[in-house]
């Protein structure tokens, strides 16, 4: 699922990112799809969660930037997104590990 950014608009209720979604909405997102993603090819993990990864530091540079305007962006920030970037932090390196070992067996079995 990709999401067009569209607009960052600081409000006192939520920051817009893309048409109605919010934060919360694309990180519900992204946890969704990873539920199911370790039934999936290594290099497709990998390459979801690079993809999460970047999106995810995008998120966290505007909450640090705004979180003096609303406190909820640290909330949102330090509950929220730290421990989504975390999972995907630990699923990068366990498919990269994966995609090692895979490698290393074709070498052997040469």
């Amino acid at each position: 699922m990709q999401l067009t950014v569209k607009t960052f608009e600081t409000g006192p209720a939520k920051i817009n990112v893309a048409e109605g979604d919010t934060f919360e909405d694309e990180i519900a997102s992204m946890l969704s799809i990873t539920a199911t993603l370790h039934l999936e090819n290594p290099a497709v993990v990998i390459e979801t969660c690079m993809g999460y990864m970047a999106r995810c530091t995008e998120m966290k540079v505007i909450c640090l930037r705004n979180e003096g305007r609303d406190r909820r962006l640290k909330v949102f920030r330090t509950q929220m997104l730290q421990p989504t970037m975390e999972l995907l932090e630990f699923m990068f390196k366990g498919s990269s590990r994966l995609v090692e070992v895979a490698r290393i067996e074709s070498e052997l079995s040469r």
